[in-house]
């Protein structure tokens, strides 16, 4: 499933060669798992970034040749888990559970090549994760793969240990929602948590209706597809896949745009002062011949403005809702420090541009707010002279969607983690914020620090 760029290298002489090949069956290498909606990101503990980056919908399934090699086959899009399981019915945890086993042990046995008896595992979490599918995880890892130990590790934490500090805001955009988690002095300030289902799938929604709205689907013809008929598009081929497809290869997050007049469209004025270019994005249709979507520039760099929108409401934040209401919520006195140190993760964050607007919302409203967030943020509008992207001066040596999974191998290599669950201690719960950690290790674990 993964390409060259995910694969670990090793140079011949290297002084590592050597213990990597003599530990590599043992408990001295861990496996760190970070298990997102969409992906699953797997490898050892050591490494400078995952052995794997695995589809949640995929599946390795023995090919009929005689060399017996795996391959994979994709089936329906689909995300693993949703936040809102706990609210759903018995057979919704019944499939994930499924689900997840297969996944698992697909990973340890086809990809990673690893005995799940023999290495410890670090699992990384969000702090809004439901304890219910973290007790999943544990089960299927305890009672199906037979794991010595587990233990869940804040994600947010372990990525700022990727830019060697220990206080920072970090800002997690990833699928289903986007968490803010001020961290001071290496310890998560979780009841400061501030959290949007703005997000990846909100982007995905947002693009679909703009495609089915703006877009065109040009069908096989012998013309040049610049002057070939053009249809609008059937709801029937934006698939999730599409979408997920078309938003991780062309769309990107454009600047701020230019004030208009308030009455008007925004459409009109995206289309007005858009700088991108339309593009054609190949679509599998019935019938021989090569389909095409096209995607108008203005669409690829205004999907994203769902992500920004504010719109009063609560339970859907903007992001930059999100970290200002973070900062508010904090001690006075550690403000500075957080704001000095923003850290973006996720693979969300990784659109083209969505730093540097992220950056420009920010500053507009701390040097200029309308009336409404003069009243909600006054106490952190003098901080924009202190705000500070944590790697926007160090360029990308890590990308944000696996920063934290490299922070998840760092802490493996150095033997520390979060709360260690053990298999002949485990009865069915976890350690998690929103519980007693100390009954939880008297009643079920040995809690390890």
């Amino acid at each position: 499933m993964s390409s060259d760029a995910f694969s670990s290298s090793i140079r011949p002489g290297s002084s590592s060669l050597y213990t990597r090949s003599h530990s590599i069956y043992g408990i001295e290498d861990r496996i760190v798992l970070d298990i997102g909606s969409l992906y699953i990101k797997c490898g050892f503990s050591g490494e400078p970034r995952p052995r794997h980056i695995l589809p949640t919908w995929s599946r390795q399934r023995r090919s009929q040749a005689s060399d017996g090699e795996a391959y994979c086959i994709s089936s329906e899009f689909s995300e693993l888990y949703e936040l809102d399981m706990s609210t759903r019915s018995s057979s919704n945890y019944n499939a994930f559970e499924q689900r997840l086993a297969r996944l698992l042990h697909d990973i340890y046995y086809r990809l990673l090549l690893a005995d799940p008896k023999s290495s410890k595992v670090i699992i990384l979490e969000s702090p809004l994760l439901p304890v219910s599918i973290k007790q999943t995880i544990a089960k299927v890892l305890f009672q199906k793969l037979h794991v010595p130990s587990v233990s869940f590790t804040s994600a947010h934490l372990l990525a700022l240990l990727t830019i060697g500090q220990t206080t920072g805001l970090v800002i997690d955009c990833g699928h289903l929602e986007m968490t803010v988690l001020p961290i001071y002095a290496a310890r998560p300030l979780i009841p400061f948590t501030c959290s949007s289902p703005l997000a990846g799938r909100a982007m995905n929604a947002r693009l679909r209706k703009l495609l089915v709205d703006h877009g065109r689907l040009i069908l096989p013809s012998t013309l040049h597809r610049s002057i070939a008929p053009r249809t609008h598009i059937p709801q029937t081929l934006l698939t999730p896949d599409v979408i997920e497809d078309i938003k991780t290869r062309i769309c990107i997050v454009s600047p701020v745009p230019v004030s208009g007049d308030s009455l008007s469209d925004p459409v009109d004025l995206w289309k007005d002062f858009s700088a991108a270019t339309d593009l054609y994005h190949p679509i599998a249709t019935t019938g021989e011949g090569k389909s095409w979507l096209f995607v108008p520039g203005w669409v690829r760099e205004r999907a994203a403005e769902v992500l920004f929108e504010n719109d009063n409401d609560d339970d859907q934040k903007s992001v930059v809702e999100a970290i200002l209401d973070a900062l508010c919520k904090v001690q006075p006195d550690i403000r500075k420090p957080l704001v000095s140190n923003v850290l973006l993760i996720g693979g969300t964050a990784m659109l083209p541009g969505f730093r540097t607007r992220l950056h420009q919302e920010l500053l507009r409203v701390m040097r200029s707010p309308t009336e409404s967030e003069k009243r909600h943020y006054s106490s952190v509008l003098r901080l924009h002279q202190y705000l500070t992207f944590a790697d926007e001066n160090g360029g990308d040596v890590f990308k944000s969607n696996v920063r934290a999974w490299i922070g998840g191998s760092l802490a493996g290599s150095l033997k520390t983690s979060g709360p260690e669950v053990l298999k002949e201690r485990w009865n069915g719960t976890v350690p998690d914020w929103s519980t007693s950690v100390l009954n939880v290790g008297n009643a079920t674990a040995d809690v390890q620090h």
